[in-house]
């Protein structure tokens, strides 16, 4: 066997192992399933639902860690859900402290992420289209 296979069979072990690592239970940013009737996706849904009647709900579940530009991604997307009108729930995990939660509202997917506040109440930290 050349060097040349030798390395590239030492770098696909490596990368395996720190991809199994990633995906297993010791990695505290491994993605967790949370099921869609947790108490916490709970939470998150009856947030969106809000912000599906008014923008004005943005105020009072934003993180005061978001910066200025979050803020306003995170609030065109609350524009967008109001036009929309219904959200759906269709995914959410765990991914350490945060929760990653996959909003349906009508032909567009939102992906939104949040923390466990003090309060024992969730708040917004960004969004992904």
């Amino acid at each position: 066997m050349s060097s040349a296979q030798t390395i590239l069979i030492g770098v696909a072990v490596v990368g395996i192992t720190v991809f199994g690592f990633m995906r297993s239970g010791e990695n505290e940013y491994a993605e967790q399933v949370a099921a869609l009737d947790s108490p916490e996706a709970k939470a998150a849904l009856v947030i969106f639902k809000q912000l599906s009647q008014s923008t004005n709900a943005l105020a009072e579940v934003i993180s005061p860690k978001v910066n200025p530009m979050v803020q306003q991604r995170l609030l065109r997307s609350a524009n967008q859900l109001q036009t929309a009108g219904s959200v759906e729930l269709t995914s959410a995990y765990w991914t350490g402290d945060y929760l990653k939660i996959q909003i349906q509202a009508a032909e567009k997917s939102h992906w939104f992420t949040l923390e466990q506040a003090a309060d024992d109440g969730l708040k917004l930290l960004g969004v992904q289209e």
